[in-house]
C-alpha cells in the first residue's frame, strides 16, 4: 500500500514538474522518474560488486531491464491499454538499441572485462544518449496549465518509494538465501524482480493515469540508467566480467528488437493485450531459458 501511494504522489510531483520546466513529460520520466526508480538497482549493484557478487551485479542489471521491457510494459499493456507517441517509435526506441550496440561494441573490445576505462566510456555514451533525448524530445508547452509542484512532496514520496521497495527486497532475498538458492537464479528471478517494483508501480500509475508517455519514458531511462549509468559506476568498485552472459545480453538486446516491433506492429504507436502476452511470452521464454541453463 505504501509502495502503490508513494508512486502516486511522485509521478503526480514529476508531471507538476514537467509542467512547471516546460519539459515534457517523456523527458521527466527519462531522467528524474527513471533515477528515483532506479536507485535500488543502483544501491544492490555497488554492493554486489564491492562485495565480490559477479554474477548477481550482471544478472541484477540484465534481468532488470528485461523485466522492464517485457514485463512491466505487458502487464501495464493488458491492464491499460495505451498509446505511446510517434518519437517513441522513431528516436527513444532507436536511441535504447543505440546504447545496446554500444554496451556490445565496447563489450567485445574489451573481452567482455569491463574495467574503470569501460565505465567512464559507458557515462560519456550515457551523457550524449540524454542530450539527443532533450533534443529530439523538446516541444512547445505555451499554453500548458502549470500545476503546483510541491518539491517536499517529492522528495518524502520518492524516499518512501525506494525504501518500501528496499524492504520487499530484503524480504524476497531472505526467503530466498534460506532456501539455498543460487546466485544468478536469484540475480533473475528475485534480485532483478525485486529492484524492479519501483518502475512496476510507477508505470501501472502512469498508464492508468492516462499518461503513457511517463510510463515508456520511465522504462526507456531506467534501462538507460541501468545498462550506461549503473554498470558504469560499478566498474569503479570492480571489474565486471561478462563472458558467461553473452547469451542473456542477445536475449537483452532481441526484447528491445521486439518491444519495437510491437509499437509499429497492429495498430501503430500502442500497446494493447496482444503486444502485452507477446512481451509476457517472451519474458517467460527468458525465465524458463534461465531454469533450463541453470
Amino acid at each position: 500500500m505504501v509502495l502503490v501511494k508513494s508512486a502516486e504522489f511522485f509521478v503526480g510531483q514529476a508531471t507538476a514538474l514537467a509542467k512547471k520546466l516546460k519539459v515534457n513529460d517523456f523527458l521527466i520520466g527519462l531522467t528524474v522518474v527513471a533515477f528515483g526508480t532506479s536507485l535500488p538497482e543502483l544501491i544492490s549493484t555497488i554492493y554486489s560488486s564491492a562485495s565480490g557478487h559477479n554474477q548477481l551485479v550482471a544478472a541484477n542489471i540484465i534481468g532488470s531491464n528485461i523485466t522492464n521491457l517485457c514485463l512491466i510494459l505487458g502487464v501495464a499493456a493488458i491492464m491499460y491499454k495505451y498509446k505511446i507517441r510517434k518519437r517513441d517509435v522513431d528516436i527513444n526506441i532507436p536511441l535504447n538499441l543505440a546504447a545496446m550496440m554500444a554496451f556490445w561494441g565496447l563489450a567485445a573490445f574489451m573481452g567482455f572485462e569491463l574495467n574503470w576505462a569501460a565505465g567512464i566510456s559507458l557515462l560519456l555514451v550515457f551523457v550524449v544518449l540524454l542530450i539527443l533525448s532533450n533534443e529530439y524530445n523538446y516541444f512547445d508547452h505555451r499554453g500548458r496549465p502549470v500545476s503546483n509542484f510541491k518539491p517536499l512532496i517529492m522528495i518524502i514520496s520518492l524516499g518512501l518509494l525506494i525504501f518500501s521497495g528496499k524492504l520487499c527486497i530484503n524480504s524476497i532475498v531472505s526467503i530466498s538465501v534460506s532456501l539455498g538458492i543460487s546466485e544468478s537464479i536469484l540475480g533473475y528471478f528475485l534480485l532483478a524482480l525485486g529492484t524492479s517494483l519501483p518502475e512496476l508501480i510507477t508505470t501501472l500509475v502512469a498508464v492508468k493515469n492516462h499518461d503513457g508517455e511517463m510510463g515508456i519514458g520511465s522504462i526507456l531511462g531506467s534501462n538507460l540508467f541501468n545498462l550506461l549509468f549503473v554498470v558504469g559506476i560499478s566498474t569503479f568498485i570492480r571489474p565486471l566480467v561478462l563472458i558467461d552472459f553473452k547469451n542473456d545480453l542477445l536475449f537483452l538486446t532481441g526484447a528491445t528488437l521486439a518491444a519495437f516491433v510491437f509499437a509499429v506492429a497492429g495498430k501503430r504507436y500502442s500497446f494493447d493485450r496482444r503486444e502485452g502476452w507477446g512481451l509476457l511470452v517472451i519474458y517467460a521464454v527468458f525465465m524458463i531459458f534461465q531454469v533450463v541453463k541453470g
